[in-house]
């Protein structure tokens, strides 16, 4: 009975004090992160609701854990305040869970100490940033966090784990659909780090099946930060920026509202802890529900990566990373990423294929264009036309993107002329063309271009070069060739094997070129032109 007492007092606190921060942020209009339409200052609410449960009711626990949650607390604060770098938000957090350590809550898994508290402190750190990741979504963090404090509770990882239960439950009153509040930075850093606390505990207790076990319960963050971070890097995103690509917005666009999908999700939670308890409590083995729990990430993650959340309608996919042209597709994405503030106005896209580009550049131009030659294989295109002769009248144009399309004119000098009088003045053009290159698209792949060559016929065209770069170096130009030989073995009992090189030398490619680019036999070049005055 005293249990049930102290997590309905502690849900009574934390749910009160939400609606106090609920009201101080209508009223002083302070939402916390730049332009957030809901509060994210939850995590006030939740640390007040702590200390007044733990002042009322005495369970022991784990040495350090109150005062390094509260460190914790004040990171995600001043990052819900005034965002901190990527960078400096980490070693802060790496310098709360390290005091954590040096209090004696480390893992015990290898003869070395310094081993073990690194091994602690990466997995510490490592959950702490995925309920951050989180929290991006209606009741979406509060509800995947009560979940996976309830499991670890019940194999046996101490009542203080009732202290979450209690804050989570009278929270997530407030930040279920339509959501009044967010945990935050401070509320997801501080509840992230007490579900990792209490999974060393149990591992350290119970051995390799309470670890396991408890690994498993906290899966939802962990599959979700795991998830995003390999679609990013796919992408050629920065994983600690944040980008419309989570588990939740992918079900969105699968055509599921958001109580729907965040449900979905919570469903994966439940089914999580009730895995996670018949490997903590011997039902099965170890190793067999980690099997399990990989297996059932391997297939969502391929089902989710799926869904086309740019309309490029290629890359991002998972088994983009396993095809043998994924690492170009990257590159290109990343090089429009970098040129898009060079983009305004009206755009036109001369050879837009299907716009897998479109959404990079939709908020700074005013309009889009995108043309193409042939009818019957790009359906996305909304001009038809020759390059050779635009269909535009002169001065038309803001911004020209053209990608990967010189090679397939006949006349590039006149295409360039063309280009430069649809044009304004001060308008950009961003053009990209093969320098070492397969024969493709055949009969009709005329021309490969050197940097001095597209400077040539910029220049011809009256055009002012404003930057000429070589996207990637020998390396990527070498893996990438290579990946399109192996291409030819890629069928019957071969097909996995390959698949598997596709996306080895494409990594290992991305990583010799970052050691020792050699420009000079690059793949690619990209230029930036602007029409003089």
């Amino acid at each position: 009975m005293i249990f049930l007492n102290l997590v309905l007092a502690t849900a009574v606190f934390s749910a009160v004090f939400s609606a106090v921060a609920r009201g101080v942020a209508k009223r002083t209009d302070t939402f916390g992160k730049p332009n957030a339409p809901i509060s994210t200052y939850g995590g006030p609410a939740m640390l007040a609701a702590l200390f007044c449960a733990s002042f009322l009711f005495s369970v022991k626990s784990p040495t350090g854990l109150i005062e390094v949650a509260t460190a914790l607390f004040w990171v995600g604060f001043i990052d819900d305040s005034r965002p901190l770098s990527p960078k400096v938000k980490l070693g802060l957090t790496l310098l709360c869970v390290g005091a954590a350590v040096a209090c004696g809550i480390r893992l015990d898994v290898t003869e070395y100490v310094w081993v073990d508290a690194l091994l602690t402190m990466g997995w510490m750190v490592w959950l702490c940033h995925s309920l951050n990741v989180f929290d991006m979504e209606d009741g979406l963090s509060a509800g995947g966090a009560l979940i996976a404090a309830l499991g670890l509770w019940g194999i046996g990882g101490g009542d203080w784990l009732l202290f979450m239960v209690g804050v989570l439950l009278g929270f997530l009153i407030h930040s279920v659909y339509p959501a009044r509040l967010y945990m935050g930075d401070a509320g997801a850093l501080m509840f992230g780090f007490l579900l990792s606390v209490a999974a060393v505990s149990l591992s350290n207790d119970q051995g390799v099946s309470g670890g396991v076990g408890a690994f498993i319960i906290v899966g939802l963050p962990t599959f979700e930060a795991a998830f995003i971070s390999v679609m990013r890097f796919a992408k050629g995103r920065s994983i600690s920026v944040a980008s419309h690509d989570h588990v939740a917005h992918r079900l969105e666009q699968w055509g599921r509202s958001v109580p729907l999908a965040v449900g979905m999700i919570w469903t994966v939670g439940i089914v999580l802890a009730g895995l996670g308890y018949a490997v903590a409590m011997g039902v099965i083995v170890w190793w067999l529900g980690l099997l399990i729990g990989l297996l059932g990430a391997l297939i969502i993650s391929a089902c989710l990566a799926r869904v086309d959340m740019e309309g490029d309608g290629v890359d991002g996919r998972l088994a983009g990373l396993l095809e043998k042209n994924w690492l170009i597709h990257r590159l290109m994405r990343q090089t429009m990423v970098d040129v898009v503030g060079y983009a305004n106005g009206q755009l036109l896209d001369v050879g837009c294929g299907n716009r897998p580009y479109e959404k990079i550049f939709e908020s700074q131009v005013s309009h889009s264009f995108g043309l193409e030659h042939d009818r019957n294989r790009y359906a996305n295109a909304n001009v038809w036309g020759d390059a050779l002769a635009l269909p535009f009248r002169a001065d038309a144009f803001d911004t020209i993107l053209s990608n990967q399309v010189l090679e397939h004119v006949p006349e590039p000098q006149q295409a360039l002329v063309e280009v430069a009088r649809v044009m304004r003045v001060d308008a950009h053009l961003i053009l990209t063309a093969p320098h070492i290159w397969e024969l493709h698209e055949v009969p009709h792949d005329y021309f490969r271009y050197t940097p001095y060559g597209l400077r040539h016929l910029a220049e011809k065209a009256g055009l002012e070069v404003l930057e000429i770069k070589a996207l990637a170096g020998f390396w990527v130009t070498a893996g990438a060739r290579f990946c399109y030989y192996l291409a030819r073995f890629e069928r019957g009992i071969l097909k996995p094997l390959i698949r598997v090189l596709f996306l080895m030398v494409q990594l290992g490619a991305l990583l010799l070129d970052r050691i020792h680019r050699v420009e000079s036999d690059a793949w690619n070049f990209l230029m930036i032109a602007r029409k003089k005055r």
